[in-house]
């Protein structure tokens, strides 16, 4: 029976190994025997399909979930595409302004500064090539946009932001870089994950989730086998049905191998 798989990217299929972001080659290898052997790849993350095809190209996987599920491309078309309106993002930005949040705007091209510096956008725009991502001069009702980060100046300032938003808003933090990607709690990674397989005829019990993050537990809580990277978040190992190696330590390789996904 064919499988499908979900994978996270930061920290899960790509990571820093001391000297760069990098994927092993071992994920490398995994996927491609896992296609091989008739079964569907996905990303499944919350970065916009601009960065996605930059980084992994078009062929690596089969389809790509983008924006924490708001943006879906198979087969290379587009085939769902969940806007943020423009009353809500007036409100987020007002919430924002009030607890001295900076945020963007993402969209799956191009995405929308509010509030941030212009050291910041460039930086936030070093990480994509070719036009910058990220516009400062905007009008509102120009905004395409499925998701924001935020920028917060601590542990207590995101604690303050959570606390603000309450369950209405998903945070997944990226560490030591002040930032989080944030989903809506009632359209997240799960939810794409739904309207996918629902669209491929493929059951959820063939379905399998690798991630490492906050943002993953939703779709951890809707495949049937949920695999927590070795270097991902307590509450995600918590709820997962296998803790696997870090991600440099061969994680999803040795996954696929005990799960019978792959051949050694």
């Amino acid at each position: 029976m064919k499988k499908i798989a979900f994978f996270d990217i930061d920290g899960t299929l790509i990571g820093f190994d001391g000297k760069q972001h990098s994927m092993p080659e071992s994920t490398r290898i995994a996927l491609k025997k896992f296609r091989d052997n008739g079964n569907l790849a996905f990303i499944c993350s919350g970065r916009p399909i601009r960065f996605i095809f930059q980084e992994f190209g078009e062929d690596m996987f089969d389809g790509y979930i983008s924006a924490n599920g708001t943006y879906i491309v198979y087969e290379g078309k587009c085939i769902y595409n969940k806007i943020i309106d423009i009353i809500k993002i007036n409100k987020l930005m007002e919430s924002f302004d009030a607890l001295g949040i900076k945020s963007s705007f993402i969209g799956p091209y191009k995405g929308y500064s509010f509030k941030m510096e212009r050291e910041e956008i460039q930086k936030y725009n070093y990480q994509f090539k070719g036009d910058p991502y990220l516009i400062q001069g905007w009008k509102i009702d120009d905004i395409q946009a499925n998701v924001m980060d935020i920028f917060y100046k601590d542990e207590m300032h995101l604690k303050e932001c959570r606390d603000y938003f309450g369950d209405r808003l998903i945070f997944n933090t990226h560490g030591e870089h002040m930032s989080a990607d944030v989903s809506f709690k009632d359209f997240d990674k799960s939810s794409g994950i739904n309207y996918i397989t629902k669209f491929l005829n493929i059951s959820l019990e063939d379905t399998f989730a690798f991630g490492d993050g906050y943002n993953d537990i939703t779709m951890f809580k809707t495949v049937n086998i949920g695999i927590a990277m070795g270097n991902a978040v307590e509450n995600l190992k918590n709820i997962a049905s296998y803790v696997t190696d870090d991600i440099f330590e061969d994680g999803i390789y040795n996954a696929m191998i005990k799960y019978r996904l792959i051949n050694e």
